[in-house]
């Protein structure tokens, strides 16, 4: 699965880019295809697609940069739990 969510101005971030764990690998490339759907249905809008990975997800991270995209930058996410 995988969609659409944050839309600054110009932009929409994919988001949500998951696959089975039987159906990772293997040269399927179900999650490829996914992103390059999502980022072709951006681009004709006139759109930029963008999307956010965690840094210790070095498989997505390869694949990301195989189809185009580029660290911009890094974030620091936070969970805060109120007592």
């Amino acid at each position: 699965m995988a969609g659409e969510r944050l839309r600054p101005p110009g932009w929409t971030e994919i988001s949500a880019v998951c696959t089975a764990p039987e159906a990772r690998g293997r040269g399927r490339g179900h999650a490829a295809r996914l992103v390059r759907a999502l980022a072709a249905r951006i681009e004709a809008r006139g759109e930029r697609p963008f999307l956010h990975v965690a840094e210790e997800n070095a498989g997505a991270i390869a694949l990301y940069e195989r189809l185009g995209f580029e660290v911009r930058g890094r974030v620091t996410f936070r969970g805060l739990r109120i007592p």
